[in-house]
């Protein structure tokens, strides 16, 4: 097995795992909605559990894409698929790491308010994800 599939391996993990995690999360913020004090605590106590594994898949989805991209393409896109591609990727990191600010904040202080600045950048952000997603396969389906 070579290190560019062993990377895209991880890749393809990692993404699958953060989307799934990324879901759930905002499933999660509209159950919660509609239970009592217990119940709604219960779900946001495994958000906040789940944080530091999509962290690391953050991490990891960064480090194997550019390992993938420079090892297959030497840093040149292959079509205007990829640039659009990137574009959702990048929209994508900003949502992220603007969403772990506001949540830190959030976890600091129990500030309810940010709460749905926090959800806003969750579902750009797994949209945006989503549509990498697509973009990738059309990108690399030829």
């Amino acid at each position: 097995m070579s290190l560019t599939q062993i990377a895209l391996i991880i890749h393809l993990f990692c993404i699958a795992m953060a989307l799934g995690i990324g879901f759930s999360n905002i499933v999660g913020f509209r159950v919660a909605r509609g239970l009592g004090d217990d119940k709604a605590l219960g779900i946001a106590a495994q958000r906040e559990a789940l944080i530091p594994y999509v962290d690391i898949f953050f991490v990891l989805i960064i480090a194997s894409g550019l390992l993938l991209f420079s090892a297959k393409y030497n840093f040149h896109a292959p079509n205007v698929w990829f640039h659009i591609k990137m574009a959702a990727v990048l929209v994508w990191i900003i949502c992220y790491v603007l969403m772990r600010l506001r949540i830190m904040k959030f976890l600091a202080a129990r500030d309810m308010s940010l709460v749905g600045l926090i959800r806003t950048y969750s579902h750009i952000g797994i949209g945006a994800a989503t549509l990498a997603l697509v973009f990738a396969v059309m990108a690399f389906a030829t």
